[in-house]
């Protein structure tokens, strides 16, 4: 999926990293959608002030989970991943949120060509599945219909060194309002996951 030109939406560039706040008291990210505007941290309640600056936070391995935190609250779904596709198959390496009826879905490794991910790679499907049991580009899924997932959202994240991942979010019921706002929301936030990511691989 395709935008032209170079956009502001809902406070997000297009194309850019998800602008942010950091909590002074408990360190958790929060959305900063403009500047000058209180924010109430989302873990412990506290106010914050956004100063309008957008960027990632330094590399960590906690800042990822907190970073698939913000993309599930956010988005408002039932789980947020982030996968890595190698070998054929589609692997969680990152997972936020409870799936009904299983106790986690972190390393949960499928086959590529029975996931949304690979169908939006080949250019099956966009970024965003409403309702994956009445779509018929999607209702096939073994995995979807396994889990019982109704809606789905997801975007590519190709690093430097060609390793590919994708940052999705998987709900039980269907979302008739998922587009185009969410897509550029999430593909902000793969921006921040992807620099993350990068500082990651870059030698101590």
């Amino acid at each position: 999926m395709r935008y032209g030109g170079n956009r502001q939406f809902g406070g997000l560039q297009e194309g850019g990293v998800v602008p942010h706040v950091r909590c002074p008291t408990c360190g958790v990210l929060s959305y900063a959608p403009s500047e000058g505007r209180e924010v109430i941290c989302a873990d412990c309640g506290a106010p914050i002030v956004s100063t309008g600056d957008a960027g990632c936070v330094a590399a960590g391995d906690g800042r990822l989970d907190r970073l698939l935190r913000m993309t599930r609250e956010l988005l408002d779904t039932d789980v947020a991943l982030l996968t890595e596709i190698r070998d054929g198959r589609e692997i969680a390496v990152r997972v936020d949120g409870a799936w009904p009826g299983q106790v986690s879905l972190h390393d949960a490794s499928v086959a590529l060509e029975n996931t949304f991910c690979q169908r939006m790679l080949d250019g099956r499907i966009g970024n965003y599945i409403r309702d994956a049991e009445a779509d018929p580009r999607v209702s096939d899924l073994g995995m979807a219909r396994q889990l019982g997932i109704r809606a789905w959202l997801g975007v590519p994240i190709e690093l430097s060194d060609m390793r590919l991942y994708a940052l999705c979010c998987l709900a039980c019921e269907s979302r008739p309002s998922l587009g185009e706002r969410e897509v550029r929301l999430l593909m902000g936030l793969a921006a921040s996951v992807r620099a993350e990511l990068h500082g990651l691989q870059r030698p101590a």
